[in-house]
């Protein structure tokens, strides 16, 4: 008998994952060429390296979702055609929301 409360699978996908470490890879080479470079500091550094560990244990487990962004060209148009200027506090509160993951206070 399964239980009610067991997880779904996690289905990877390998060459979507070595695909994204090896871009993790090309960023972590060119912030060691900047810190040996004399542009980025050892505290950057240090802040980068981490951050990439941690993109590379969510790749590693699989529990990530890749989001695809449209051309800028694309962008361009769309944001032609809103009105410049106009705020939306409602759309702006739940863009925050979205990005933070939290529900505003």
């Amino acid at each position: 008998m399964e239980q009610a409360n067991q997880e779904p699978e996690v289905v990877k996908n390998s060459v979507e994952q070595e695909t994204l470490v090896r871009d993790i890879g090309g960023e972590l080479t060119e912030h060691f060429l900047s810190y040996i470079r004399g542009e980025l500091g050892f505290d950057d550094l240090t802040f980068l390296v981490y951050e990439s560990l941690e993109d590379l244990h969510v790749i590693a487990s699989g529990e990530y979702e890749l989001e695809y962004f449209e051309d800028e060209d694309e962008d361009e148009d769309e944001d032609e055609d809103e009105d410049e200027g106009e705020y939306d506090e409602e759309k702006a509160i739940a863009e925050q929301e979205d990005l933070s993951q939290e529900p505003s206070r």
